[in-house]
């Protein structure tokens, strides 16, 4: 068969190589392994038209993980748009056709992608990973359903960014003695922080001006976020940022041109977790957002900024 436009020969699996799952188990699904991008996963296939719930197929997943130590994938017929969300939001990894699967930890994609097309900047989600975990105590260690609960991005969004970050070697995927892949950040901070410059880029997507100051879920950017962290003074109009999925045009008139107040949308949240001032950018995106700035105090600043993080 065909897996993402790669020819993969499914073998099935002997029996006495299931030794541990019950035997209702074994009677509802084929067995089989695959060897897809180089990793070898476990293909299982469903004997009868039964309909399973996507928490059913987790929890089988897992019991067959932790007997056959492979990655569980389910190989079904054609389910409806809404059941492979609802299979994704379990985390529960499938493969549909030769375009469509969802194997987020052995493909950089759920869809198709031409074979050494590789990343070369950090996605906006997997910047906020490698940025949250710069500035968090948190330990090296995360799985998927952990940054799922810390951050404001769903499963599949999260397993996206986390393979974006292995393909351009800045964590690693490894799993635990219950076979749950986790990530792990083997670089010192400060390594990581160098090793990932050419890769980070502003968070900054687009720039508006108004002459009212913006309410709703924004946070204090620019000088007068620097001036916090910094001996620099603030100015009287400020600069503000907004995740692009927050932001609302709403009765206040904005225009890209000019304006007391600068309003910046973010390709990210503007926020980040368990950092003690919630209504201020946090250090390093602030820096992302104004390394550009032609100004040699700010410039002077920013470098104080980074010298005093403690890594």
């Amino acid at each position: 068969m065909s897996i993402l436009g790669v020819q993969t020969e499914l073998v099935p699996i002997q029996r006495n190589m299931l030794k541990g799952l019950h035997a209702d188990l074994l009677l509802r699904f084929d067995y089989y392994v695959a060897v897809f991008n180089q990793k070898t996963l476990c293909v299982i296939q469903a004997k009868s038209n039964e309909s399973l719930t996507p928490l059913k197929y987790r929890k089988i997943a897992e019991q067959i993980e932790k007997v056959t130590g492979m990655p569980v994938a389910v190989l079904m017929e054609s389910p409806a748009y809404y059941e492979r969300e609802r299979l994704i939001g379990q985390g529960v990894y499938f493969i549909v056709s030769d375009k469509y699967a969802f194997l987020p930890s052995l493909v950089a994609n759920v869809r198709a992608k031409k074979k050494g097309n590789l990343p070369k900047k950090l996605i906006p989600a997997a910047q906020y990973i490698l940025l949250y975990y710069l500035l968090n105590d948190n330990g090296k260690e995360f799985s998927i359903r952990e940054l799922e609960i810390m951050l404001p991005y769903n499963y599949l969004a999260i397993s996206r960014a986390v393979i974006n970050l292995e393909n351009l070697q800045l964590c690693k995927g490894i799993k635990d003695s219950a076979g749950t892949k986790n990530i792990f950040f083997e670089y010192s901070k400060r390594e990581l922080w160098e090793k990932s410059q050419k890769y980070l880029s502003s968070p900054v997507k687009k720039i508006l001006f108004s002459d009212t100051v913006p309410e709703g879920a924004f946070s204090i950017s620019g000088i007068n976020a620097l001036s916090h962290y910094s001996r620099l003074n603030p100015e009287q109009y400020g600069t503000v940022a907004i995740w692009d999925r927050k932001f609302v045009e709403s009765s206040i008139p904005y225009n890209e041109i000019e304006g007391n107040y600068k309003i910046e949308i973010w390709k990210y949240p503007a926020f980040m977790p368990d950092q003690p001032d919630h209504k201020i950018v946090d250090k390093l995106s602030l820096y992302l957002s104004m390394k550009n700035e032609q100004d040699a105090r700010v410039e002077k600043e920013l470098d104080i900024l980074i010298e005093d993080m403690p890594w």
